[in-house]
C-alpha cells in the first residue's frame, strides 16, 4: 500500500511540474492573463496538499508588505490560493534564470533580487516601492529559506524585511502558516493531505514601533509553539 501510495504522490509531483512549467509558458505568451495562470496554478498545487484550508484573523487591506514563516516550496501557491488579488514576490536571481518558469517573474511584475550585489538591493528597495505605490502588496519571508530540519521552529531571520519596511515606511501584517510541509511525508516519500492553517496577526507601521522586528519574529514563534502543542 505504502508503495502505491508513494507512486500516485509521484504522479501528483510530476502532474505540479507540468502545471508550473505551463503556466509559465502562458505566462511569456500571453502576460496580460498572468493572474488568472497563476492564481489556477496556485489552487492546483494546493489541492495536492489540502484538505481543508483555515484562515484565522483578517487581511489588512491597507498593509503593504506581508511576512510569514517559510515552511515549503509551495507556501507561494498557498498564499496565492487564499488571497484573490495580485500579490508581488521577492525571489532571488537565480530562479529568473531557469528556462520558461521565468515568465513567471519577469512577465508578471515580480522582483528578483542578488543579495550579494548592494546594487541590486537597491534596486530591488525601487521596485517594491513602485510596486507598493501601485498597490500592489509585497511578500517577504524574512528567513530567508524554510528550516529543513524542524519545520515548527523558525530560523534566524535576515534583516532585508526589516529594511523594506522601515525605509519605505510600509505597514506590516505577519502571517504563520501551520501544516503546511507535514503533506509531505519520507520513508518511502508519499504526500498526506493537511489542514493547513493560515494565520493573519494584526498589522502595524514599523515606525511606530521600534522593536518590531525582535518582536514580530517572538510573536510568531509563539503562535507556532501553541498550534504545535494543541
Amino acid at each position: 500500500m505504502k508503495i502505491l501510495d508513494s507512486i500516485i504522490s509521484l504522479l501528483k509531483l510530476a502532474a505540479g511540474g507540468i502545471c508550473v512549467f505551463f503556466t509559465g509558458l502562458l505566462c511569456g505568451l500571453n502576460p496580460k492573463n498572468e493572474l488568472k495562470y497563476r492564481k489556477g496554478c496556485s489552487r492546483f498545487l494546493t489541492s495536492l496538499i489540502a484538505r481543508d484550508i483555515i484562515i484565522e484573523g483578517k487581511i489588512d487591506p491597507e498593509a503593504k508588505l506581508l511576512i510569514g514563516n517559510h515552511t515549503s516550496n509551495l507556501d507561494i501557491a498557498l498564499m496565492e490560493t487564499v488571497i484573490p488579488e495580485k500579490l508581488i514576490w521577492v525571489a532571488k536571481k537565480e530562479l529568473g534564470e531557469i528556462p520558461v518558469i521565468k515568465y513567471m517573474l519577469t512577465k508578471t511584475d515580480m522582483i528578483l533580487v542578488d543579495r550579494s550585489d548592494k546594487r541590486s538591493v537597491l534596486k530591488m528597495l525601487r521596485e517594491i516601492k513602485d510596486r507598493t505605490n501601485r498597490g500592489f502588496k509585497v511578500v517577504l519571508f524574512p528567513e530567508g529559506t524554510r528550516n529543513k530540519i524542524n519545520p515548527k521552529k523558525m530560523i534566524k531571520w535576515k534583516n532585508g524585511a526589516k529594511a523594506v519596511a522601515e525605509k519605505l515606511n510600509l505597514k506590516v501584517q505577519p502571517f504563520v502558516i501551520i501544516n503546511l510541509p507535514f503533506a509531505f511525508k519520507q520513508k518511502p516519500f508519499r504526500i498526506e493531505k493537511q489542514t493547513i492553517k493560515i494565520i493573519f496577526l494584526p498589522s502595524f507601521n514599523p515606525n511606530e514601533h521600534p522593536n518590531w522586528f525582535e518582536e514580530t519574529k517572538a510573536k510568531m514563534q509563539e503562535v507556532l509553539d501553541k498550534e504545535y502543542s494543541s
